[in-house]
């Protein structure tokens, strides 16, 4: 028998038995060289594209700066309300973040300004712009008279292993060149810490702690012994990996639901190394904005509801979220094209009908995309009150505080149209419309005859 690499499988020893000859690894070798010189040089094709893209976006940047340096008079901070609109303009070009535009242009003014030698790997396509920013990523704090030595190894690094790879060796080797400066590294860091949601597929979302490591590992092993506690007890059938999930939120909602125990208490929760992180913590209770359809609320359907800034959930966790609900509102929905013909504004503990109707029509952010929920953002007049702007539907947008600036400062135009369509154009000629996830519609009176026809 010939085996698919051309050699014949079988031999024959005398006794009868057939053993198989081994491949010919020497045929096998020149297709995997054909197909690997192939996978590199598209490899290359790409970095180079993508080394390309970010040039263009910091030439782009530079010019901003230089242009509005010119207007204002004054060097611009990275927190500026230009800065951000101009990074939003790239966001909506490349249909990426914000954030991830600041962080490309960052990561891509350091490599350039810092490391030439990596950046002249990068632009000759031989290296990925992943491991390229992994590498600016370590230059934090390093004196200029260790930036060579660094560059080079950062150089040769970025060529030859993976993104996490370069990250965890240049990290130890900025440690090496700069001992003394690794405390205060951590400690800047430190005060970095973030949380962040975003939305996955199926109704589910992913929660981000970003924090030290010590406190990370600290509440993981609770999380987990927890879970592990519960997963032996007899009757219990979740996965190990179902109950850590289901005490990290138990521990989040319930233990933000109650009052914290007095500062002095020896178990006050909050306590670490000596200070205390929110020392008058009150008891809060979570917000969610939910749109479900009345026959999905009643159980007579099964359609899915609208969770602000996370997107479709399923009609059982809707129905669970509504039996529970203290609040709720009724809204009259057209079933021809899914307006708003009316809105239940009588409701007690709840805002006004109008804020109501907005936070319907737009149930998270209409300017950066970030996802904020329309119930922690601002309410802004495009037309401003002092221009006779009009507190109205077709006058105001839901928008996070940083998109609120942006907008004042000029650097977009904003219009309105009735259904509560948005239409964004900014100073770099730069268009975007954002839809409603509910339009508008007057209700048109009804001709009721003179007599009546009985």
């Amino acid at each position: 028998m010939t085996s698919k690499y051309g050699a014949d499988d079988s031999s024959d020893d005398g006794s009868g038995d057939s053993a198989p000859t081994p491949p010919d690894f020497a045929a096998l070798d020149a297709r995997e060289a054909l197909f690997t010189s192939a996978l590199e040089q598209a490899d290359r094709v790409v970095n180079t594209a993508e080394a390309m893209r970010l040039q263009v976006m910091l030439a782009g940047f530079d010019a901003m700066l230089i242009e509005e340096q010119a207007e204002t008079g004054r060097a611009l901070r990275p927190d500026d309300a230009a800065v951000r609109a101009f990074c939003l303009h790239q966001a909506n070009v490349l249909r990426i973040s914000r954030h991830a535009v600041e962080r490309r242009i960052d990561d891509g003014r350091t490599a350039r300004d810092k490391l030439p030698t990596t950046w002249a790997v990068f632009l000759d396509g031989l290296a990925s712009e992943e491991a390229v920013r992994a590498a600016a990523h370590q230059t934090v704090g390093l004196k200029p008279d260790v930036l060579a030595e660094f560059d080079a190894k950062a150089a040769d690094l970025v060529q030859t292993v993976k993104a996490t790879v370069v990250e965890k060796q240049l990290g130890l080797l900025r440690d090496r060149l700069d001992p003394d400066g690794a405390i205060e590294r951590h400690e800047q860091a430190a005060t970095r810490r973030w949380v962040s949601a975003r939305p996955d597929s199926d109704g589910m979302a992913i929660l981000e702690v970003h924090s030290t490591a010590i406190d990370i590992a600290a509440m993981y092993d609770g999380i987990r012994q927890a879970a592990v506690d519960l997963h032996g007890r007899d009757g219990e059938h979740r996965t190990l990996g179902q109950l850590m999930a289901d005490v990290a939120t138990d521990v989040v909602l319930h233990g933000i639901a109650v009052p914290a125990p007095e500062m002095g208490d020896p178990a006050y929760p909050m306590e670490r190394i000596g200070s205390l992180k929110a020392p008058h913590r009150k008891a809060v209770q979570a917000t969610v904005l939910l749109v479900v359809p009345a026959d999905t609320a009643t159980g007579d359907g099964n359609a899915p509801a609208e969770l602000a800034g996370m997107g479709a959930i399923d009609a059982e966790t809707a129905r669970q979220v509504v039996e529970h609900s203290k609040t709720w509102t009724r809204v009259e929905i057209d079933p021809i094209d899914d307006s708003i013909l009316g809105i239940d504004s009588h409701d007690r503990y709840i805002p006004t009908g109008l804020k109501k109707l907005l936070h319907l029509r737009s149930p998270s952010c209409a300017g950066d995309d970030c996802g904020l929920p329309a119930h922690r953002a601002d309410i802004d007049h495009v037309i401003r009150v002092e221009h006779d702007g009009r507190t109205r539907h077709d006058n105001l947008q839901v928008l996070c505080r940083k998109s609120h600036q942006m907008k004042d400062e000029g650097y977009f135009d904003v219009t309105t149209l009735p259904d509560g369509t948005i239409r964004w154009h900014n100073k770099w000629g730069g268009k975007r419309i954002v839809r409603p996830a509910l339009t508008v519609k007057a209700r048109t009176p009804v001709e009721l005859p003179d007599e009546p026809p009985f």
